[in-house]
């Protein structure tokens, strides 16, 4: 263990797409401290090895005695046979980044887990240094590790928490969206190339409009463009008419509902 408070060691247990993109945005961001990899996925964990300046511990219970936070990122079903062998230290962090699994259900599991126990689901845009990394219960050190990474928000409930990892799923939703719109341009004639730039850049720039304007409600900013006869509103009028929001409140909740299951 490190005394390192800057720049623990980090030990990720499951090797797949969530770490290459963590580690990543860790990297990215300044993180200078070791980070040890699960052995499991062999070709996955050195390709991050390679990439991210990751070492590969040698079996999972390594990567636990070398590390002052831990990772988990693995599926549901297989948080269970994860766990089964391993011992942690009582004054480790287990960062669990394990979808669906509450705080008790982690403890059913495994009650030789530690006290600090945290979840932490942040989104792949993490990578490009943007994006929401929810944490619960609030803690300064995953905080700070999140801060590598992109805008940590730390929820006081578990209930506030699965909301905000309910409208993480959104990001998938939201690029398949941004490629109808670039199809559509690319139908009438737009190079491939500047049609993606518009609406790509569009997108950035009435969120980074949005965030400018932290004491108005999002909603004002609409009433503030789609003013009576400009084209915005006919296309608004038109979205509302043939309830184009309203899927999306239908998807947010089937989401948040599986999630609870």
């Amino acid at each position: 263990m490190t005394n390192d408070t800057t720049n623990p060691v980090l030990g990720i247990l499951g090797i797949g797409y969530f770490a290459s993109y963590f580690t990543s945005s860790l990297r990215n961001g300044g993180y200078q401290g070791k980070i040890y990899l699960s052995p499991r996925n062999v070709q996955t964990a050195e390709k991050i090895s390679k990439e991210h300046h990751c070492l590969i511990a040698q079996r999972n219970q390594d990567v636990i005695d070398r590390s002052d936070i831990v990772l988990l990122s693995v599926r549901p079903e297989q948080l269970s046979d994860l766990l089964e062998s391993l011992a942690f230290r009582n004054d480790q962090i287990v960062i669990t980044a394990v979808a669906g699994k509450t705080i008790a259900e982690h403890y059913a599991v495994a009650k030789h887990l530690p006290q600090t126990l945290v979840r932490m689901i942040p989104v792949c845009s993490i990578e490009a240094g943007e994006g929401v990394v929810p944490i619960y219960p609030p803690n300064p050190e995953v905080e700070k590790l999140a801060n590598f990474t992109g805008t940590p928000i730390s929820f006081d409930s578990e209930h506030d928490f699965d909301l905000a990892l309910t409208t993480s799923c959104m990001n998938g939703w939201l690029y398949e969206f941004f490629g109808t719109m670039t199809n559509w341009l690319q139908e009438k004639g737009l190079p491939e190339d500047k049609a993606r730039n518009i609406i790509l850049h569009n997108i950035r720039g009435a969120t980074a409009y949005a965030l400018q304007k932290e004491d108005q409600k999002l909603a004002a900013i609409t009433n503030e463009i789609a003013t009576e006869g400009t084209f915005t509103l006919e296309g608004l009028n038109l979205l509302k008419k043939e309830q184009g929001f309203t899927a999306w409140d239908h998807a947010l909740e089937h989401v948040h509902k599986k999630l609870g299951e």
